[in-house]
């Protein structure tokens, strides 16, 4: 199974306004990705440890929690993607957010966990 570095910290179940789920919560996401096919492993975002992390090796892709509860995460997620040599995706961006877009070009945005392609 492909091996996913998750950059978030414990977060609750976070609802769209039209109060379907957009983000499961930490564990429910981890439990939706190993059911997808993903060995999940958790990580702070606090720089520079996500790097330090994809540098050691064995990360096929990362994906980045960026919604208010996880601080600095939109930083993590457009500094690995410079930096780093692997797929990264972001859930919590919203798709009209220019200013992310322009920074971190190359980062995957995705509406919710669920439309993270397999590694």
């Amino acid at each position: 199974m492909p091996n996913l570095l998750l950059v978030t910290v414990s977060t609750d179940e976070v609802l769209n306004k039209e109060g379907k789920v957009r983000f499961p919560g930490t564990d429910a996401a981890v439990a939706a990705l190993a059911e997808a096919g993903w060995t999940v492993e958790v990580i702070d975002p606090m720089w520079p440890g996500p790097l330090r992390r994809v540098e050691e090796g064995g990360v096929d892709a990362v994906l980045v929690s960026c919604f208010k509860a996880v601080p600095r995460s939109r930083d993590a997620a457009s500094m690995l993607s410079r930096m780093a040599e692997v797929p990264v995706f972001t859930v919590g961006v919203l798709q009209k957010d220019d200013a992310f877009r322009t920074m971190a070009p190359s980062v995957g945005v995705l509406r919710n966990v669920g439309e993270l392609p397999q590694g």
